[in-house]
């Protein structure tokens, strides 16, 4: 028999977790049409955006608004939605699982449920990195090259960005953990997965950078997660937080982590005992 510590120590392997994003990887390339649509989807958001930025640019009369030039709100907005993109905001996994009562056949082996979901996602993200974010850093590289623009591209501002979207990457696995819990007790949480795509998608800065806001608005979202997830991240690439900055930046998504992975710990511990599954 098996000791307690030896169990422990295979359900934290790493290693036992890496098929499951592989899976989903090879999911998403066996039905190749449905993605792809959803990629359709994502670059016709880019252009609706691109055309209303370059609107308000050229009905201002400015080349700088809020410190962002029209090649740095291109890039911006590439970089937004393909970061949205890889980083989604889906709970379906766990409901889904809850639903058909398929959960229970996970609990009952000796892996880490929080894990599993996480590097599922994990599956997800490579995916979009390689066919949305890794093209949409290509087309930034040509329109700042065109517009003479090439100044935002540097080591350091690029290693820091790594960093940062990985941690901004387990930020959102986090909270859609959190957010996939409460279907342990409502059993369906459409209608709050609707409401918190839309705050998230706001207050992250997908569809406005923050720096638009209020001044007082924006001290406070600021120092919320949802920041962490997109804008932190892009605001580093684009080299509008630098230095001392950037730093804080960071060190704020990391408190962030920390709290988040303890809130997952101890929340799954106290929705597990209440199980109900529809299905099975």
């Amino acid at each position: 028999m098996k000791s307690k510590s030896t169990y422990k120590h295979h359900k934290f392997n790493l290693s036992i977790y890496l098929p499951f994003a592989s899976c989903k990887f090879q999911e998403y390339l066996a039905y190749r049409a449905n993605v792809f649509m959803f990629l359709i989807g994502d670059i016709l958001k880019i252009l609706c955006m691109y055309f209303l930025w370059k609107a308000i640019f050229v009905s201002s009369g400015q080349d700088i608004l809020k410190g962002f030039s029209l090649p740095d709100m291109i890039t911006y907005l590439l970089l937004s939605i393909s970061t949205a993109s890889c980083i989604p905001q889906d709970t379906g996994q766990i409901v889904t699982e809850i639903k058909n009562g398929s959960i229970v056949m996970t609990l009952i082996k000796p892996i880490s449920y929080r894990l599993k979901t996480y590097f599922t996602s994990l599956g997800d993200t490579i995916y979009t990195i390689i066919f949305l974010m890794i093209p949409c850093l290509i087309a930034s590289f040509i329109i700042n090259y065109i517009y003479g623009n090439l100044s935002v591209y540097t080591v350091y501002g690029i290693l820091l960005f790594i960093i940062s979207f990985c941690f901004s990457m387990y930020i959102n696995m986090c909270l859609n953990f959190l957010l996939g819990c409460m279907t342990f007790v409502t059993l369906n949480i459409w209608g709050i997965l609707q409401i918190y795509r839309a705050i998230n998608q706001l207050l992250s800065g997908v569809l406005i950078p923050l720096v638009f806001f209020p001044e007082w608005a924006k001290n406070i979202i600021n120092y919320l997660p949802f920041a962490s997830i997109i804008s932190t991240p892009i605001n580093i690439f684009l080299g509008k937080y630098t230095g001392v900055v950037a730093l804080q930046a960071i060190v704020l998504q990391i408190i962030w982590m920390l709290l988040l992975h303890i809130s997952t710990e101890i929340t799954w511990r106290a929705v597990v005992k209440r199980l109900v599954v529809q299905g099975g």
